[in-house]
């Protein structure tokens, strides 16, 4: 499922501009936010994915080369991007008339936690901006799955707003 030219092409541009970061201090950091979900924090979590979702849809852009790629060009570079930062895998995905869905596994949001509701929201976030950058237009994103809840995936349904 993996293009090489595209795994290629992120992993040079993550070595040339990432940083390596340990999972188990991003993980415990989440986890005690997370404790103060119910505080309204929810909201400013998918605001700030919401701004890093931009700037890797910026990224993606100058990577594909293209002002305005095709959704079926960037969905795989989005796969990468998420897959090589260790964010989580994306085990699928499904590109739809004005939306995708993506389903993966090992989340780092959603690792070690346990709720009733899906706790993904930076993801969520990270997957409408990313979509928002690269079209010009307003997109959602839902969780409509998560990991946290017990589920074997956690489940985006990312939506063009009408």
């Amino acid at each position: 499922m993996r293009d090489p030219e595209v795994l290629s092409k992120v992993r040079v541009f993550l070595r040339e501009e990432g940083v390596i970061i340990p999972k188990g201090p991003i993980k415990e950091f989440y986890s005690q936010l997370m404790k103060l979900s119910g505080f309204g924090i929810g909201g400013l979590l998918v605001f700030s994915g919401k701004k890093a979702g931009k700037m890797a849809g910026t990224y993606i852009r100058s990577i594909v080369g293209e002002e305005h790629p095709s959704m079926s060009m960037v969905v795989p570079y989005i796969s990468a991007f998420l897959g090589e930062t260790g964010i989580c895998k994306v085990e699928e995905y499904e590109l739809l008339d004005s939306q995708v869905l993506f389903k993966v596994k090992d989340s780092i949001f959603a690792q070690d936690i346990e709720n009733k509701k899906p706790v993904c929201m930076p993801l969520s976030g990270a997957l409408a901006g990313v979509f928002e950058e690269i079209t010009g237009k307003e997109w959602d994103c839902k969780e409509l799955e998560c990991k946290a809840q017990g589920k074997e995936l956690c489940i985006f349904e990312v939506k063009l707003k009408h």
